[in-house]
């Protein structure tokens, strides 16, 4: 093996590392939490309203401006304790009309105080915020 060919095999590991640092793939997502406070605050209402006996849909209606002005899409997380089942699952948002977001999904009431529903925000994801469903409703008294 020559010199120029392990040079050369050095520059090419060291700019692959360096690709590899600026992927936005693998930088962290900046994250607050939505309480009621905040969410009346920022124009976000969440409904959760029955379906049946065991089902609700749960809605998530707001603008697309201030905090959430550069939404991009939401991800929904069940979790028990500290446990993960399901996460970063892509959820439909509708645009109802130019500016608002809705976001709707039906789950069984029992899992109400499992589920978190993450905005996120920018092209490349690295903001968002949480909403915990439990923060908003009680399981047994959908609205």
């Amino acid at each position: 093996m020559t010199t120029l060919s392990l040079n050369k095999r050095i520059a090419f590991a060291v700019l692959g590392l360096l690709l590899l640092a600026v992927n936005p793939c693998f930088a962290l997502r900046s994250i607050g939490y939505i309480l009621q406070k905040e969410a009346k605050e920022m124009g976000l209402e969440v409904r959760v309203n029955g379906s049946g006996p065991e089902q609700v849909w749960v809605e998530l209606e707001f603008k697309a401006e201030g905090k959430l002005k550069d939404f991009h899409h939401a991800e929904l997380e069940i979790q028990e304790g500290e446990k993960v089942l399901i996460a970063y699952a892509a959820l439909r948002e509708t645009r109802p009309r130019p500016g608002h977001i809705v976001i709707r999904f039906l789950t069984d009431r029992s899992y109400l105080h499992k589920i978190s529903v993450q905005l996120v925000l920018g092209e490349i994801g690295d903001q968002g915020w949480i909403v915990r469903v439990k923060d908003f409703v009680e399981a047994d008294k959908p609205r």
